[in-house]
Parts: structure tokens; C-alpha cells; sequence
């Protein structure tokens, strides 16, 4: 009990904050917790499918196996390769350790892989089997690397199943002493998440820091194997995406120093919201200075970044004559194509939408308001006026829309139908975000280019989709699906417990209807 209330006031603490709060509302989003961000096993079979010689064992029921093939991130990519051992009752009952030993066995007769990532499950997490020694008894059996993530190794830190694997293939791998790695003096690791396309993601960071005299020792995950991820070790310094557990553990271990593009420790410092976000001109500019300080090559970087951003701002200069007036209205928060690239593009943000409906349970106000007023002053910086809509409905949005004289809306492809049923333009931030969006002074270019198609093209209508009926709050799912997320948001966030109904519902709104077929 005194465990539990201690952890209840940590998290309290924690979620005081805009970026803390925000952070945990992962945990409690049914799409992006359960089915869409890595959770336990997703995650680490996203890090396993990742390492070329690597193969995954899940260590559980068979449907722990099959769940990511009838519900894979990309329909393209089911995660073929899931072994399981496939445990019953009777192993819940006597236990699994031999049958986990057994498993590990025959994965390596059947795929011979450098690395075999054992992924734990409820069921084997709840018996207590002991991972370490079903390991050990099939050592001189298998001749490879075999480690074990549970999802307890990394606490809060999210994506849990992402940040556990990488941490335990770091602790027991690469961080344990077995290895001697002769050091790569003046390089780093570039390490972004594998779903991110991380070859073509970073191949102007690579250019940009080889000019600056930095050069690139490993980049995960572009074509990774076992034996890439034992030379981690030897640069001087890890480029993440966002705080890890794992390079953490590095700094500790084997003096690898670490840095996070996301400036969130920055920001929590000064209070400056330019340093939320890397991306841009003037995010990438400083981004790179970051780098060559920790480096060493601030004298040779100034030089580099002066020129590099020179011809962007050039290219700019002609490409965005076309968007001279254009209004865009755009979605305040941590998502979306951030203020600082609309900024380098030229156009003008009208609107700015701010969705909470879902957030809501777990965001205190205050949070709430930090997230509002950081864009907001975001905005008058870069010398934008918008008008601020908060948890607007549709038909608010698009009245909005219509009176400003706004020509494009940055939307999802999940909602774009909506406006393009009234005749509204709409660009999709997702698509941009997984091909294009990345450090570096290109971004802004591809992204003007890409606005000035959009515009060019005919307007799109989708009589089907808008056929359909949605819920006047959560407007991209269906009343059905709305109330189901309602209903799944307040268990995971303790709000029947305590009492709290979301304020917008009528608490007779959230009993869940038999589907209509």
C-alpha cells in the first residue's frame, strides 16, 4: 500500500508539468497505447524486425504471436517471423522455463540468427519464470546472442516495449564487459526510431556533420546487423530522437556521451518553445551547433551551417513567391508540421486547432493552458495571428475556415474528407512526417514544394466517407467507436475510480451500445 501511494504522488509530481503530463497520456490513448505506438511486445518486435540477423521468440500464448499479424503498423509488414512457445495452462500452473529453454533451442536450428530476442508476455511475467537461467541451460546449444526484455527495465519511459528492448540488448549485450570495442575518436551514432526510415532520414545530417569534421560511426536502423550494434561502443557521442533509457545506461557503462534532438530538458529550462522543435531552419541550425559544441567543432561548424543555410534560404526565397498570401490553418500542440517550418515556407496561419477531447483525462488544466499559450506566443514570435480554437467541433472548424479566407487545412488522411466535402484543401502532416520531416535545411524546401502541389491540384470529394455518421467531439471515429474510447480512457486513467466523467459527456453517454453491423 505505502508502495502504491508513493508511486501515485511520483506520477503526480511528474504530470504537474505540461511536458510530464503529456508524455504519460500515452499510456491511456486505446489507439496509440494498445494498437498503434509500441506497447510491450509491438515495440520490441519493431526493434527485432529492425536487426537484419536478429529473430524475435515470444514467450507466451500463441495469440501474443498473432496479434501484430491481424494488426500490423503497416499492412505491408506483419511481422512474419514470430516464434512462440506457445504456453498453455499447465504451464501457468508448473511453469515455463523449460519450455522457454526448448523455444530458444529451436529457433536458432530453424532461422540461425546472430541475435534471438526473447520477448516476455503477461502470462510468464505473472509465474515468475526465471528468464536468466532458461538462458543459461541451452548456452552451449545455441551459438548466438540470446537476451530477454520483460517491459520492466525502463519504468515510464515510453515507448515502453521500444525503449525495453533497446535497453536490454544494451545491458546485457553490448554493456557487459565481454566485448573490447577500440574507439572511433570524432564520431557519433545516429540511432532514430526504425518505423522513421532512418537511411534517408539522416543522410543530410550525415553530409552536413561530415563538412563539420564529425564523422558518423554507426546510423540504427538503416540495414542494421548484430555486429553494428556491438560498434555503438565506439563513438563518442549518441544522436537519438528523444530521451532513451538505453543510451543512458551507455553514458554509464562506456562513456558515450548523448544527446536528444527533442530539446525537452532545454525547454523545461527556459521555457523557450523553438527548442521544442529541431526542425526548420532554425531548428536545424541549432541542432548542428549542439552537436559540434559537444564535438568539439563549434569554429568549422559556424562556417558550414552559415553556408548550408545560405543556399536553403536562397531556394526558399524563389520556391515560396507561389505561397505569398496563402492562409493555413494549422494544429497547435506537440503534433503536426510545427509553426517553425510554416514560418520558412511564407505562408500565413490563420487557425490554430487544438484537439484535447482524449488528452483531457490525463493533461491537468494547466497543462492544458501551457500547451495553448507556448503556440500562442509561439506564433506572435514568428509574427503569425491566429485564431485559437479549442476542442472545436467540425462545423465550428470549418465556419472558422471559411470566414479567415483559410485555403488550406493541415489535416490527417483520417479526417481530410470532412473539409474536402466543403470544398476545402487539405495537406496531410503524417505522410509528410514519415517521409520527409528530419533535421536539416531541406526540410523546409521539400515541404514548400510540396504545399504549392497541394494547392495546384483539383480539390478532392469523398461522398462515400462522408456518408458515414461521427461522433461531434471525436469526429474522426464513428459514434460507436467514440463512446468505446470514452470508456477505455477513463478505466486506464483511474477516472471511474475516483468519480470523474469527461465534462462534455452526460455520464449516460458513455454506456457502450452493441455495435451496429
Amino acid at each position: 500500500m505505502a508502495t502504491e501511494v508513493r508511486e501515485k504522488n511520483e506520477i503526480s509530481e511528474n504530470e504537474s508539468s505540461f511536458l510530464g503530463t503529456f508524455v504519460s497520456t500515452y499510456s491511456t490513448i486505446p489507439l496509440h497505447g494498445i494498437t498503434a505506438i509500441p506497447g510491450k511486445i509491438a515495440g520490441s518486435l519493431l526493434v527485432a524486425s529492425a536487426i537484419e540477423d536478429a529473430v524475435p521468440l515470444i514467450h507466451g500464448p500463441v495469440g501474443c504471436a498473432f496479434q501484430r499479424k491481424i494488426n500490423p503498423f503497416r499492412p505491408y509488414s506483419p511481422f512474419y517471423t514470430t516464434p512462440c512457445t506457445n504456453l498453455n495452462d499447465v504451464d501457468v500452473v508448473y511453469g515455463a522455463e523449460e519450455k522457454l529453454s526448448q523455444g530458444i533451442v529451436e529457433t536458432y536450428r530453424r532461422y540461425r540468427p546472430n541475435l534471438i530476442l526473447v520477448i516476455t508476455t503477461c502470462p510468464s511475467d505473472l509465474i515468475g519464470d526465471d528468464f536468466d537461467a532458461a538462458i543459461r541451460n541451452v548456452e552451449e546449444e545455441v551459438n548466438c546472442k540470446v537476451v530477454y526484455s520483460t517491459g520492466d527495465f525502463v519504468g515510464r519511459s515510453r515507448p515502453i516495449g521500444y525503449q525495453d528492448a533497446l535497453y536490454a540488448i544494451t545491458d546485457q549485450m553490448l554493456c557487459n564487459g565481454n566485448k573490447e570495442v577500440e574507439k572511433n575518436e570524432g564520431s557519433v551514432n545516429i540511432v532514430t526510431f526504425p518505423i522513421h526510415g532512418a537511411g534517408v532520414k539522416v543522410a543530410e545530417m550525415t553530409s552536413v556533420l561530415g563538412d563539420m569534421g564529425i564523422k558518423v560511426n554507426k546510423v540504427c536502423f538503416d540495414h542494421t546487423r548484430v555486429e553494428d550494434l556491438y560498434e555503438l561502443n565506439r563513438a563518442d557521442l549518441n544522436i537519438t530522437d528523444y530521451p532513451m533509457s538505453w543510451a543512458k545506461l551507455m553514458k554509464e557503462r562506456s562513456g558515450v556521451e548523448h544527446y536528444e534532438i527533442l530539446g525537452w530538458d532545454q525547454y523545461d529550462k527556459n521555457k523557450d518553445p523553438e527548442l521544442l522543435s529541431p526542425y526548420g531552419i532554425a531548428g536545424s541550425s541549432r541542432v548542428f551547433m549542439d552537436i559540434a559544441k559537444l564535438m568539439g567543432k563549434e569554429g568549422m561548424a559556424e562556417e558550414v551551417i552559415r553556408n548550408r543555410r545560405r543556399e536553403a534560404e536562397e531556394r526558399l526565397s524563389v520556391l515560396k513567391k507561389d505561397l505569398e498570401g496563402i492562409k493555413v490553418a494549422a494544429t497547435g500542440g506537440m503534433h503536426g508540421l510545427g509553426l517553425s517550418l510554416l514560418k520558412d515556407v511564407g505562408v500565413e496561419v490563420s487557425i490554430l486547432i487544438y484537439r484535447m477531447q482524449v488528452l483531457e483525462h490525463r493533461l491537468t488544466e494547466e497543462a492544458i493552458e501551457e500547451i495553448v499559450d507556448l503556440n500562442m506566443n509561439l506564433a506572435n514570435k514568428y509574427e503569425f495571428d491566429p485564431e485559437p480554437l479549442v476542442n472545436p467541433t467540425i462545423e465550428e472548424e470549418i465556419e472558422a475556415v471559411k470566414r479567415s479566407g483559410t485555403d488550406l487545412v493541415i489535416a490527417p488522411s483520417t479526417t481530410s474528407h470532412l473539409y474536402n466535402r466543403e470544398g476545402i484543401r487539405t495537406f496531410d502532416p503524417t505522410g509528410f512526417m514519415l517521409n520527409h520531416q528530419r533535421v536539416g535545411f531541406e526540410c523546409p524546401v521539400e515541404l514548400c514544394m510540396l504545399l504549392k502541389e497541394t494547392l495546384g491540384t483539383a480539390q478532392k470529394r469523398t461522398p462515400l466517407l462522408s456518408m458515414l455518421e461521427y461522433d461531434p467531439h471525436a469526429y474522426n471515429m464513428t459514434p460507436h467507436w467514440a463512446k468505446l474510447s470514452l470508456a477505455f480512457n477513463q478505466l486506464r486513467s483511474g477516472a471511474i475510480d475516483d468519480g470523474r466523467v469527461c465534462e462534455d459527456r452526460k455520464p449516460s453517454e458513455v454506456i457502450i451500445d452493441e455495435p451496429n453491423i
